[in-house]
């Protein structure tokens, strides 16, 4: 008979901190807190992200296989989702459907935070796409 999962509880600073900066993708840190990459779930990936005041834009997003969903934890900025931008605070959700196209941008003062969350058992399940290559 198999161990029922145990809970697991992950810090910030438990998390090692991944980015990409470059004119093709942006700017943006991220911390996984939550995926099968890291922990014994199957069925959830989420984490933390944060694009720096001044971060200049993507000229386009991304896409990916996956349904995706933020929630701004702080700072102000745009999520652009298939050419469209939709003005973000703390408090925002968005959804994102999958295959959309979508990027954020800060546009205040403060770091743009995010709590991200895939249903997908790893980030490295997460199929991304950018364009030109």
């Amino acid at each position: 008979m198999d161990q029922p999962a145990q809970p697991v509880v992950r810090h910030l600073d438990d998390c090692p901190t991944e980015s990409w900066s470059s004119p093709e993708r942006g700017t943006v840190a991220w911390w996984e807190l939550i995926g099968g990459d890291t922990m014994p779930t199957e069925e959830l990936t989420l984490g933390i992200a944060e694009i720096p005041v001044g971060a200049v834009p993507p000229p386009r997003g991304h896409r990916h296989d996956a349904s995706e969903v933020y929630l701004i934890v702080g700072g102000d900025g745009e999520v652009v989702i298939d050419g469209r931008a939709h003005p973000v605070r703390t408090g925002s959700a968005v959804w994102i459907p999958a295959d959309a196209e979508h990027y954020a941008h800060n546009t205040g003062r403060t770091p743009l935070r995010l709590v991200y969350a895939f249903a997908r058992d790893k980030f490295s399940d997460v199929h991304y796409e950018f364009p030109g290559g």
